[in-house]
């Protein structure tokens, strides 16, 4: 069972201070103090619960309570385990009509999970709608490991991946080096030589990828590569 922390009222406030600072006066040093109080800060729930971004991905509304007034506790590190990974949500803080305060992917709540972090080194995930391979080239084949896509994101990606059409969703992930630096690309079951447009591609890899932590790097390998027959059923 995992382990449980109260939601702290007390960083509830440091938040409210924090939004407090015109847009424009948000530095890196405001980013640190709202990401370290964020994950753990009290917060009221909107109804509904979820709504639909603009980008189309569902995102579980947390507000600043109001001063003076009960309200039913929330906090994002709780909800990761109790909804957000399950269902594949993401988390706005504060939005209104036209904006938020912050907006996390889910691919971000991913991220806190595996490494108590919503950001990890690259602060954008790398997209390649084809990545080229040299037959010479060294690479290492395997299946992700829990620590790199837990159990719940497999389901969820392979859910989204079904929705949009691919229905038997195919994963590996490959491991080389890259200007003298290893790396490690997962690569999902979808070809731009079965694509009735192509153009569309990088689009829809973006969206596979708001699933993923930010720093992670997505491919797509050429269907006549001999690496094709190490995919495995997601």
């Amino acid at each position: 069972m995992t382990q449980r922390t109260e939601c702290d009222i007390s960083k509830t406030q440091i938040i409210a201070e924090l939004i407090l600072v015109p847009r424009d006066q948000r530095d890196e040093k405001w980013n640190q103090s709202f990401l370290l109080n964020v994950q753990m800060a009290s917060f009221a729930c909107a109804d509904p619960q979820v709504m639909t971004g603009p980008d189309g991905f569902p995102y579980f509304v947390l507000n600043l309570p109001k001063p003076q007034t009960p309200f039913e506790s929330f906090c994002i590190r709780n909800l990761k385990d109790d909804y957000l990974l399950e269902n594949g949500y993401g988390v706005t803080i504060n939005p209104t009509e036209n904006a938020a305060e912050w907006v996390f992917s889910h691919g971000d709540i991913v991220n806190l999970h595996l490494n108590n972090e919503f950001y990890s080194k690259s602060p954008e995930v790398e997209i390649k709608a084809e990545v080229t391979l040299d037959k010479n080239e060294e690479l290492l084949i395997a299946q992700p490991s829990e620590t790199y896509l837990p159990k719940q994101t497999r389901v969820v990606l392979k859910n989204y991946l079904q929705y949009y059409g691919v229905t038997e969703p195919k994963i590996m992930l490959i491991s080389r080096k890259e200007k003298g630096k290893m790396i490690q690309e997962l690569a999902i079951n979808v070809f731009k030589e079965e694509t009735r447009s192509p153009e569309l591609l990088p689009k829809f890899m973006q969206q596979v990828a708001w699933f993923l932590p930010k720093h992670y790097i997505l491919v797509l390998v050429p269907k006549n590569s001999t690496i094709t027959e190490h995919f495995e059923v997601l």
